[in-house]
């Protein structure tokens, strides 16, 4: 769902408007609008109000969600004739309990898609983070102290869960999943969407990770597949699974 917002200024008058038509920066071409995320955090279909409450997914099992991060990156939008408009080069780091995100201006027209990519470029994945770049300079989202020379996790999910077959047990077993390499990037093409950007407003997309996913053909009672935190373990079968289940994450609220 997009929610339009009326500019800041509204025009004077109809001369205004007409004047102010003939100018360049009105030129459809090269106006531009900006645009937003709303993200909600969930899991199993349950909003993630705090960490460490504890949820039931879809088959009544309980989990405690303590933390749900992750980056997103190379933003486009994918117009009516299925070309792309390379958006805003914004790295964003969302969090539970932060909802909105400003990604910056794009072109202006009719889009039919957004695509972006869950995880860092292969250069930024092999910088030192900077003290004053509050996206990449978040220690959570490092392998070992530094960012260097492990690199950036690009999922950072961790909590505990119910591990029982029948889903019956109130004894949670700890899990921790932190996604990333290069190998591991995950480009993600939500589904269609007509809108519209429009000059000087601002378009917002309402969305939820749902992290429950990354659950998908994982056998919990397997203590081996409860913990994925090294790069080295991020060359395994529990990886490849894990990189599968984060495209289906991702959906419009």
């Amino acid at each position: 769902m997009r929610i339009p917002y009326l500019p800041a200024v509204l025009l004077a008058s109809m001369f205004l408007i007409g004047f102010t038509a003939c100018d360049d920066d009105d030129d459809p071409a090269t106006s531009k609008g900006s645009v937003a995320l709303h993200i909600h955090t969930f899991a199993g279909g349950n909003e993630v109000e705090a960490y460490g409450d504890t949820l039931l997914l879809g088959d009544d099992r309980k989990i405690v969600v303590n933390t749900a991060q992750l980056y997103l990156t190379n933003f486009r939008f994918i117009k009516l004739d299925d070309s792309e408009v390379q958006g805003p080069a914004t790295v964003l780091f969302m969090k539970q309990g932060v909802e909105e995100y400003e990604l910056g201006e794009v072109e202006a027209g009719n889009y039919k898609g957004l695509r972006f990519d869950v995880g860092l470029s292969d250069a930024t994945n092999a910088s030192t983070p900077d003290p004053n770049d509050p996206a990449l300079f978040q220690s959570t989202m490092w392998f070992g102290s530094t960012a260097q020379p492990d690199g950036f996790v690009f999922v950072n999910f961790q909590g505990a869960i119910d591990t029982t077959l029948n889903a019956n047990s109130n004894s949670l077993a700890p899990f921790a999943y932190k996604i990333g390499t290069n190998d591991n990037r995950v480009t993600i093409t939500m589904p269609q969407e007509n809108h519209t950007v429009v000059p000087d407003q601002l378009d917002v997309y309402h969305m939820k990770v749902d992290y429950a996913g990354l659950f998908n053909g994982i056998v919990l009672s397997n203590p081996n597949n409860l913990q994925m935190t090294t790069p080295a373990q991020n060359n395994s079968v529990l990886a490849e699974q894990l990189v599968t289940n984060i495209a289906t994450l991702f959906s419009y609220e």
